[in-house]
């Protein structure tokens, strides 16, 4: 059976086990890989609500700066303005010994300090990102006519175009010859004096106060601008003589259309809106000013939007007929002020970007199953598959060699057995009786040798039994015929068989043939 256990050691140790070996460690490593890469993608994909989070957080903290920047810009363009226009009230006056009451029915005055006025409103104008600077004076030219109440003077210039430094300039307020005089063209709404009652809480903004002006400017409502469609919000600052008289206001008009063109946000989402708006509890969308996206896209919501957390730090704002998914927080714009900032998009384009992203995700998966699969089946049929096959081959192959060496040791059994029968029925010669004499005569390694005939083995399973040369038996060969009185293995084991019957034992020493 020796054979048999070398012969399955030859299996386990033939090419198609190594092949195996190394093709299973090739597999195991692609599937970690497969695996690690899928970990990869799904902890980038997997939280798609997270991704528009942090995209929106990073759009508002955008615009939220973009807001702090222009309010800061208009407090000190504003601060300039109101003390630059205080300084020339307070030299006409001083100039003319007159008191501010008195310039109430003095159009002669009034129109003098507006030609005065104009030039360094234009100038600030200019400097200043806005669609428009104003001074209103709490004084009219005429207290007599009807309506005087309400009515006053002062100067209200507009761009009329975009945001350039040579964009042409229109008087909407004031003086139109004055206005002709310094190139700048009445408006086709002109007015001579401001209507008070038009304007946004003008009492209340005139109350007089002893805060610094950097901690005294206020943003108004949105309004539509008297005669015209356009609404706009306007930049306040209070006008004060040196003995704190309050003469009047002064600021800056921020147009809807303004805003719009000068605060469009670049974006990655494809529809967004950007508000600016009073603060509230809910988004008065209908007194926000807003602007969209550098694409080209803009969409001002209108209506209230009331305020939901939907998680995740997004808000949901709701309208009457409108929803969106976006960022909206309180900010202060001045020292007397709060805003509410809001950054949304629609609550379509949110669950589609949800939707999208989910749909991806499960995309990559079954993507990444069926790669998986695809490697199995693969490696299933190009290396399983003739593994097993050479197996099987292999082990009907080594059961059949086994038959095959069974049935020689049958057959030479049933030889060596019928040799015995003719020993037994003829006398037994001379030569067996050297034969059994000579095997105690075997050296260890003979008497293995010897051993090995004896039990039917061939030469070259000796060989590798021993793990002998060819020559080494050979030689060894020689010396055990000597010995034993043989010439050949055949005659060898014709003996053994004999031997091993039992009727060939050696002979008393008495026996006249032993002793020639």
């Amino acid at each position: 059976m020796h054979f048999v256990d070398r012969h399955r050691e030859k299996i386990h140790q033939s090419p198609m086990s190594s092949r195996l070996l190394w093709a299973c460690l090739l597999l195991v490593v692609l599937l970690v890989l497969t695996f690690g890469a899928a970990l990869f993608l799904f902890a980038s994909l997997h939280n798609t609500k997270k991704d528009i989070s942090r995209s929106l957080q990073i759009q508002f903290s955008v615009f939220q700066n973009d807001m702090e920047r222009y309010f800061e810009q208009l407090a000190v363009m504003g601060v300039n303005l109101s003390e630059d226009m205080s300084a020339e009230v307070d030299k006409e006056l001083a100039l003319r010994q007159m008191s501010f009451a008195q310039l109430n029915d003095s159009p002669e005055v009034l129109n003098a300090l507006e030609e005065k006025m104009l030039e360094p409103l234009c100038r600030c104008l200019r400097q200043t990102g806005c669609s428009g600077a104003f001074v209103l004076l709490d004084a009219t030219v005429n207290t007599r006519m009807e309506g005087a109440e309400h009515s006053r003077a002062g100067l209200y210039v507009q761009k009329s175009g975009a945001d350039t430094p040579t964009v042409p300039l229109l008087l909407y307020r004031g003086s139109a010859e004055v206005g002709k005089t310094h190139s700048v063209m009445p408006h086709r709404k002109w007015r001579m004096e401001f209507q008070t009652d038009q304007f946004p809480n003008y009492d209340r903004w005139m109350t007089p106060g002893s805060a610094p002006l950097y901690q005294s400017y206020t943003l108004t409502e949105r309004f539509e601008l008297p005669g015209t469609s356009e609404e706009v919000q306007l930049f306040l600052l209070p006008l004060r003589g040196r003995d704190g008289t309050m003469y009047g206001l002064c600021g800056f008009e921020i147009s809807e259309s303004y805003f719009k063109q000068n605060f469009a946000q670049p974006t990655g989402f494809d529809r967004l809106s950007c508000l600016l708006a009073p603060a509230g509890d809910g988004l008065a969308a209908d007194a926000a000013l807003s602007s969209g996206t550098t694409g080209g896209y803009y969409h001002a919501p209108r209506n209230t939007l009331v305020l939901r957390s939907m998680g995740g730090g997004l808000t949901q704002l709701t309208g009457p007929d409108s929803a969106y998914a976006g960022i909206s927080q309180l900010c202060r714009l001045s020292e007397s002020q709060s805003y509410r900032l809001a950054v949304c998009i629609p609550m379509a384009d949110y669950r589609r970007l949800v939707f999208s992203g989910n749909l991806q995700m499960l995309l990559i998966g079954l993507f990444i199953a069926f790669f998986v699969v695809f490697c199995c089946m693969n490696f299933h049929r190009r290396i399983l598959s003739p593994a097993f096959r050479q197996f099987e081959e292999d082990r009907r192959e080594s059961r059949r060699r086994m038959d095959e060496l069974q049935l020689e040791r049958q057959q030479m059994q049933t030889e060596l057995s019928r040799l015995a029968d003719v020993c037994r029925n003829e006398s037994v010669p001379d030569a067996f009786q050297t034969f059994v004499a000579g095997i105690p005569t075997l050296t260890k390694t003979e008497r293995r040798i010897f051993d090995g005939y004896a039990a039917g083995l061939r030469t070259r399973e000796i060989v590798e039994q021993l793990d002998i040369k060819d020559s080494t038996l050979r030689f060894h060969n020689k010396n055990i015929y000597e010995k034993l009185g043989v010439s050949s293995l055949k005659q060898l084991q014709q003996f053994v068989a004999i031997l091993n019957s039992g009727s060939g034992s050696a002979p008393d020493e008495s026996d006249p043939k032993k002793a020639r």
